[in-house]
């Protein structure tokens, strides 16, 4: 039986995807065409712009409007700057990989990538999630002693 010898490192990347140091696998090129790339590349842009965007306008009227300021709002705006610090810290690096055609930063540029995907769209956004789901669920659960103390 023979093993693939692949190194899940970020040394020697070439492709937006910096997950192995080799370009192929399993025998066939992992890279995409420049058409590929240039379609990542401008989906990347519309998604990473609209979302810095959007989730700016989210933060400026919860700050301006009081009446938005209940605890489950204080929630959906953490999901908000989380979304918004994807944007800025990890989008971009996607972005200018997929124009060049090519992972630009290097190795520590990778870890930082994965780094930031995962704490902030993973970790931060799953843990409010939960707890969303934890206060809905107390709020309408028939074992509960007081069901309407989640009241706003």
């Amino acid at each position: 039986m023979t093993v693939p010898n692949i190194s899940h490192s970020c040394s020697g990347a070439n492709s937006v995807w910096c997950s192995s140091s080799s370009n192929q696998r399993h025998g066939q090129e992992q890279n995409l065409s420049p058409t590929g790339h240039l379609i990542t590349a401008i989906c990347l842009g519309i998604i990473g712009s609209l979302g810095f965007l959007n989730n700016l306008l989210v933060l400026i009227l919860f700050c301006r409007n009081k009446v938005l300021r209940s605890p489950i709002n204080l929630l959906l705006m953490n999901i908000s700057v989380s979304d918004m610090m994807v944007c800025i810290m990890g989008t971009p690096f996607s972005f200018a990989a997929s124009t060049q055609g090519r992972w630009l930063i290097g190795p520590g540029g990778c870890i930082w990538y994965g780094f930031v995907n995962t704490l902030f769209d993973s970790i931060c956004e799953q843990w409010v999630f939960l707890r969303i789901s934890l206060q809905n669920f107390m709020r309408s659960s028939p074992l509960s002693s007081n069901p309407g103390f989640v009241n706003y």
